[in-house]
């Protein structure tokens, strides 16, 4: 935690110095600088217009990822293999993943999404219905 913290409390000099040691930053600059902002200037588009087209731009392209996301399958995404294999439930959690694995990723991610909501509704049903002195008050008790 303490490494986070110093990394909110870098100076802009160590902030820079950072990203000039940085591969993928200083490659990603390189195309933004040296072909990115060259093409988007030689088109002579205004401001507005170029502020506009590259957010309809980023539009189209996360939707053209969506729709690709719905014919690849879960097993495909391999989300298993990033589970810990050494967890005590390595097996448990890898048997209810691999339930998905015929499954395109948005469909699985609806599920997923359906059952969160479904068991916060369980529980919220279940807080109408107990009483508040059937709560477990272990810090209660312990003291």
């Amino acid at each position: 935690m303490a490494k986070k913290t110093r990394a909110h409390n870098k100076s802009k000099e160590e902030i820079i110095a950072d990203l000039k040691n940085n591969a993928d930053f200083q490659r990603r600059m390189a195309f933004t600088r040296e072909k990115f902002w060259p093409a988007l200037c030689n088109v002579g588009m205004s401001i507005e217009d170029a502020s506009i087209w590259l957010s309809n731009f980023n539009t189209m392209l996360m939707q053209e990822f969506l729709s690709r996301m719905k014919t690849v399958s879960m097993k495909e995404m391999a989300v298993a293999s990033k589970l810990d294999v050494m967890a005590d439930d390595y097996t448990k959690y890898r048997d209810v993943i691999e339930l998905f694995d015929e499954m395109d990723v948005f469909s699985a991610k609806d599920a997923i999404e359906g059952m969160r909501n479904e068991i916060a509704l369980f529980k919220q049903d279940e807080d109408k219905s107990r009483k508040l002195s059937d709560l477990k008050t272990k810090w209660i008790d312990e003291l």
